[in-house]
């Protein structure tokens, strides 16, 4: 006959079943939501060998943790001037909060302002448009570390007359997002810099794309902590306390998330050997 002494070693293994059993079940907790925010991506991008013609604006609005499709926002006027007066409109592909320009002239150095009105909120931010120079070369090598990985490089070489920002993307088509990295000339003007890329996934076959981009040091500064406070993906939930250049005009504490840059990128692809 079995007395409880001996059934006490069997009620740990029973609590931890029965942990492991609870924890399968999908448990949704109520949050608080807050009133929705505008959002305004604003990447001007002018692209090397292109005319720049061609740029988008989104507008759209924060949503609650659970939601699975970002809200647009339609209706707005959306339109960039340059120091000269020359007003660039943004059309919205109706229902899309997408608002398209085609006649957008870029000038390197160039200062822009953006108004965006949305209802009765102006909204604005001014930037210049950053040169950037070309990608040079790519190497490719093995790093032994926990194995084989191959290891590849993007060079550039650094403008040395001016204080330069720079944004780095790299896209393959195993990664869900692409990988963000900041550089400056602070300790390196005028010299070689490289851009290195390294992932266990990364085969002989794979493409990757490459995409360099000259930044103001303020769009730097603002990288910077988004890729901190996001641990490197800033296409997860954005930090609301981190403020881009946007600055509501009709009402202060109605703030858009969100950052007004210009951009010169050169893009170049290349294939693992």
């Amino acid at each position: 006959m079995m007395n409880f002494q001996s059934l006490l070693p069997i009620f740990p293994a029973i609590a931890v079943a029965l942990l492991f059993t609870a924890c399968e079940k999908v448990v949704d907790i109520d949050l608080d939501t807050a009133e929705p925010r505008l959002v305004i991506d604003a990447a001007i991008s002018w692209e090397k060998g292109t005319d720049g013609a061609n740029q988008r604006i989104r507008l759209s609005t924060t949503t609650d943790y659970y939601a699975t499709e970002i809200p647009p926002v339609s209706g707005a006027t959306v339109q960039i001037s340059n120091a000269a007066g020359q007003r660039f409109d943004f059309v919205e592909n109706p229902g899309t909060g997408e608002y398209l320009c085609t006649d957008f002239v870029p000038e390197l150095h160039g200062v822009y302002e953006l108004r965006v009105t949305v209802g009765d909120q102006v909204y604005t931010a001014t930037e210049t448009l950053m040169p950037v120079p070309e990608i040079t070369r790519i190497e490719q090598r093995v790093l032994d570390i926990f194995g084989d990985n191959i290891e590849v490089r993007f060079y550039f070489n650094d403008d040395g007359t001016a204080e330069n920002y720079y944004l780095t993307e790299i896209q393959t088509d195993f990664l869900l997002f692409p990988s963000y990295g900041l550089l400056d000339n602070q300790y390196t003007q005028g010299n070689e810099l490289f851009q290195p890329f390294i992932d266990e996934e990364l085969d002989s076959g794979g493409e990757i794309q490459m995409r360099l981009s000259g930044i103001s040091r303020q769009f730097y500064s603002f990288m910077a902590l988004i890729l901190a406070a996001t641990g490197g993906n800033p296409f997860s939930t954005p930090p609301a306390n981190i403020r881009g250049n946007i600055v509501n005009q009709t009402d202060a504490g109605n703030v858009a998330l969100g950052y007004f840059r210009l951009s010169e990128t050169d893009t170049v692809t290349y294939v693992v050997e």
